[in-house]
């Protein structure tokens, strides 16, 4: 049996056949191929078992088989009497020759097949019963899908919020879950445009760039405002994408709808101050950034005004908190009031301290404002007795006004020439304005680049923690950089960065995406909004990546060079930098001049990547070129440095240097790891034997469970002393034998030397264990360090830490400090010496001057 005829085993069959040596002849095939049959003498016996099966099970027969010539009711007329019933009833008729009369009203019944008797063969029955059973089959999975789609329908239509409009965005149909939730009827929504729903405060930028999206035939996702029937405001989360029939024209657009306005309203409250309801100082930060770049851009002039209630603790302490904070809200109303074309948005951004932004305005107008602000907040006539400088509440201004075509700072060296202002101005008596704009000392600033005046690392490391949606970073290598010092001198290299970064400044000019100045080699790139991803993508391959006339740096008039760019590109919100620098490292080793970030990798490509940095990584080791770099560990009583930690980089043919992130895990895996450990280890002995500097040097378990690493480091310690050597032990899930590293530790103390356990706190430390060790300092873990500022729990934890370190009488060390607000948490903390790229990044033993 094939599988044709195994569908008639799930077919219901009614046969109908007055004469018994036919019927019974007929029967041993059918039943061969059929399981239900049902069968019937006549016509009218036929009917009849007809109805009983439809009122018995509400169902038909799949199929009837019947002959024409019958006594009491002739097949014809049994089969008109079943389409009354079922109009689908499929029907075959089994006529002989004699029975023409039949035939043309049986063709006019909507027979579906004829089959002449005799049958001859088994085919010529069985053959026009399978094909109706693929039809039958065919309609079932149909009808299947049918419903199927009908339910998908039907849930969506009661839960999704859809829109679907023509090609001129007018509505043709709307979702029920849509109208229940705006209010609308689908006769007040069908044919009008989707600005039915939209709110007058609607960016039109937003829409205009929603149509140009949709238009190039490209999917739009984007947030927008809109009010329902009611008037009430909401907000969605819509994703509009083309809609094409079935030759792939397009026909109209399509649009999914989520409400946000939850989101949307915790989103406000989180940069909103509950006392006043201005925006907050986390907002101020966010805004200043975005509004000062802005206006940069535009080579407009940029007024920032910091404000402060006159001695506010004194009127708190004699009136109460409650007077005091209405007097806060009276204050933040005047100032609100000020809100104009010039005056951009006010904040509170500490107790008694609110900020206002003025854009575009004047040196004079900006002082204007600052004094009406002075003077209406002391005609509120609030009464003072503790000030001394008026019986009234009274407020003084730090004020400034920089011009964005003229100067190039970062907002946080806007923030702090105002604040300086406002100092000078309690300074002065209060109740006052001090608005100074010398800014001669701006190229001085912690977070500007000395020799680009491009906003620096530490500047790139701050804003990445205030992104709050997916963002795009690019690092930028400039290739050859220490060949050219080598040839040319470290001037020349400083002029060609500085040629560089005005190329580059010339290219981004777009809001919501800020170059940075990293070091002598790199820049990065910040694109914080997603329409602008894929056109810095392509200026990036086809501008930025591309060797052109531009490119070239001439070194002298007989000399020029032209030192290209290595990318690495990564997307997202977390980690970015460091997936940036995996790729470019990536790039510069596979000597590619792009390399996007994947987080999705394939077994494959993660294999081949994996042999890539292998082979790179054994051909440096065998060709001497795994190098220390130093970077130096800072006390915090004195903000001297205390030592330095040697750090292994990896020296490329083409005299790039490449981060452990590239090829440290292939070392680990790979059975040279112990050659890799005693070349490191020799160059940093061969560099502290020349000065004595005290240097740090990194240990694994690996080293210390290896009886012939443990032969090696005695017999260097023994030729090179170890009075300023501090081995730093990286703690490891791995450690199983305490014992040992107890045993090694004292080892090392016999030489003098200090120890270290790094990256502690990272989630496996064995307290007990480690506090039996001799030593001297715990290296905190920098992923903690970097979260400390935003995350509470990480701050806990970091605190419990150090209580046990003091109590253990252990000194402690804070790594991956980059910024001025972690250097300050850190100190306030208690910790005892500070790492990071705010005081030094890893720079060669010739850079720091320790050989």
């Amino acid at each position: 049996m094939n599988q044709d005829t195994k569908l008639l085993k799930n077919i219901k069959l009614l046969y109908v056949e007055d004469n018994d040596d036919v019927r019974e002849s007929t029967l041993e095939i059918l039943e061969y191929y059929f399981k239900d049959i049902t069968i019937a003498r006549d016509g009218e016996e036929g009917f009849e078992l007809y109805e009983k099966s439809y009122q018995a099970t509400n169902s038909y027969f799949h199929i009837v088989v019947s002959d024409i010539e019958m006594p009491k009711m002739n097949g014809v007329d049994m089969c008109k009497k079943i389409k009354e019933i079922n109009t689908d009833q499929l029907l075959v008729l089994l006529t002989a020759h004699d029975s023409q009369e039949y035939l043309m009203e049986a063709i006019n019944t909507g027979i579906d097949r004829f089959i002449t008797k005799p049958v001859i063969s088994v085919d010529d029955l069985i053959n026009p019963l399978i094909d109706l059973s693929k039809k039958i089959m065919l309609e079932a999975e149909f009808n299947k899908r049918d419903f199927l789609l009908k339910q998908k329908n039907r849930i969506i239509d009661e839960n999704i919020f859809m829109t679907v409009s023509d090609l001129n965005g007018k509505i043709i149909d709307i979702s029920q879950a849509y109208m229940n939730f705006t209010g609308y009827t689908r006769d007040e929504v069908i044919g009008k445009n989707h600005s039915i729903f939209r709110n007058e405060g609607a960016n039109p930028d937003i829409i205009k760039n929603l149509w140009a999206t949709i238009l190039a035939d490209k999917e739009w996702t984007g947030k927008l405002k809109n009010n329902k029937y009611t008037g009430e405001e909401y907000w969605i989360s819509s994703t509009i994408s083309p809609l094409y029939d079935i030759n792939h024209k397009k026909i109209g657009y399509t649009a999914i709808v989520q409400d946000i306005t939850n989101t949307k309203r915790l989103e406000s409250l989180s940069i909103t101050d509950a006392l006043t309801e201005i925006h907050n100082r986390r907002y101020f930060d966010y805004s200043l950034k975005r509004e000062f770049k802005s206006a940069i851009w535009r080579k407009e002039k940029f007024g920032l005004l910091i404000i402060d209630v006159d001695f506010f603790k004194d009127y708190n302490d004699f009136y109460g908190h409650v007077k005091g904070d209405k007097v806060l809200k009276m204050v933040a109303t005047e100032i609100k009031k000020n809100i104009s074309d010039s005056v951009e948005d006010v904040f509170r951004i500490g107790g008694e301290e609110f900020a206002v932004f003025i854009s575009d305005a004047t040196d004079k107008e900006v002082e204007k404002i600052a004094l009406e602000l002075i003077t209406n907040v002391e005609l509120l006539e609030i009464e003072h007795e503790k000030s001394s400088v008026s019986k009234f509440i009274t407020i003084s201004i730090g004020a400034v006004n920089i011009d964005g075509s003229e100067n190039i700072m970062s907002n946080e060296d806007l923030y702090n020439l105002a604040d300086n202002n406002l100092y000078k101005a309690k300074e002065g008596g209060r109740n006052r304005v001090v608005y100074n704009v010398n800014t001669s000392s701006i190229n001085t600033l912690k977070n500007l680049d000395v020799i680009t005046k491009l906003p620096n690392r530490q500047s790139l490391i701050h804003d990445l923690s205030l992104i709050q949606e997916e963002a795009m970073l690019v690092l930028l290598h400039i290739n050859q950089i220490n060949s050219i010092k080598d040839l040319y001198g470290i001037e020349a290299v400083g002029d060609m960065v500085s040629q560089k970064a005005k190329q580059l400044s010339q290219i981004i000019i777009d809001d919501n995406v800020t170059l940075y100045s990293l070091n002598m080699q790199e820049f990065a790139i910040l694109v914080t909004s997603r329409i602008l991803f894929d056109k810095y993508l392509a200026l990036l391959k086809y501008s930025i990546l591309t060797n052109s006339d531009e490119n070239i740096y001439y070194a002298d008039d007989e000399n020029y060079l032209v030192p290209d760019f290595t990318a690495g590109v990564s997307y997202g919100m977390l980690n970015i930098f460091n997936q940036a620098d995996i790729v470019l490292q990536e790039a510069i080793m596979a000597k590619k001049n792009l390399i996007i970030y994947k987080n999705n990798q394939t077994t494959l490509e993660l294999q081949k990547s994996t042999l890539n940095r292998l082979r790179v990584y054994k051909k440096a080791l065998h060709s001497g070129n795994i190098i220390p770099y130093f970077q130096p560990i800072i006390d915090v009583r004195d903000n001297s440095i205390l030592k330095y930690e040697a750090l292994a980089r990896l020296l490329t043919d083409t005299g790039e240097i490449v981060t452990p992130y590239y090829f440290l895990d292939s070392a680990k895996q790979d059975n040279t790891f112990e050659f890799f450990t005693r070349q490191m280890m020799q160059k940093v002995f061969n560099i502290y034997a020349k000065k004595k500097t005290d240097i740090s040097i990194n240990i694994t378990y690996e080293n210390i469970n290896s009886e012939s690493m443990q032969a090696y480091i005695k017999n260097r310690l023994e030729k090179y002393g170890g009075d300023g050597i501090t081995f730093e032990i990286v703690e490891s899930e791995d450690i199983e034998d305490y014992e040992l590293i107890e045993d090694f530790i004292l080892m090392l103390k016999e030489y003098n030397c200090k120890v270290s356990i790094d990256d502690f706190g990272s989630g496996y430390s064995n307290f007990t264990n480690i506090i039996k060790l001799n030593i001297d300092y715990i290296k905190l873990d920098g992923s903690l360090i970097e979260k400390l500022n935003i995350d509470k729990n990480v701050e806990h934890m970091i605190t419990a830490l150090l209580s046990f370190a003091k109590n253990a009488g252990i000194k402690t060390i804070a790594e991956f400090v980059s910024t001025k607000e972690l250097d300050k948490k850190v100190r306030e903390l208690g910790v005892d010496y500070i790492q990071g790229y705010l005081y030094g990044e890893p720079k060669s033993a010739e850079s720091y001057d320790i050989v």
